[in-house]
């Protein structure tokens, strides 16, 4: 019965691959880590708050903050965007600093700071459902 438990195994490490594939892409870190790799920084100007009302699952009101922010590029080069990601909650006139793509950067812009969770989401998704995979695979051996 170990051909069972090794056969389970692989199939759940392959589930683990594709899940944390999948949850990278979700939490756009290929994106966020080219940016955060190009190092290009900026100092922004929050120019306006625009206020967007929503309704959660259960039917309560949420209020998101959507701030405007203008900042300089290295060329000189003035950009004005909307921060939609972001949790920051900037006033007008307040600073955050911006990291930024030199190709397009009205486009490949964040205020969100690096964080290990978005570097390292693959490996610690994959490498969590590897070692519970492992357990499993061994208990299934022992039991079958």
């Amino acid at each position: 019965m170990a051909v069972v438990a090794a056969v389970y195994f692989v199939l759940a490490v392959g589930a683990a691959v594709m899940f944390a594939k999948g949850m990278d892409r979700n939490l756009q870190g290929p994106r966020l880590r080219a940016l955060w790799a190009e190092g290009l920084t900026a100092e922004a100007r929050c120019t306006a708050v625009r206020t967007e009302e929503a309704q959660d699952a259960e039917g309560g009101f949420i209020v998101h903050r959507r701030p405007t922010l203008e900042f300089r590029t290295g060329d000189g080069r003035t950009v004005v965007f909307e921060d939609r990601q972001s949790r920051l909650e900037p006033a007008v006139g307040d600073f955050v600093t911006v990291h930024y793509g030199a190709a397009d950067p009205e486009k490949d812009v964040t205020t969100r700071t690096p964080s290990f969770l978005v570097l390292h989401a693959r490996a610690v998704i994959t490498g969590v459902g590897s070692v519970f995979a492992l357990i499993t695979a061994v208990v299934l051996a022992l039991v079958l």
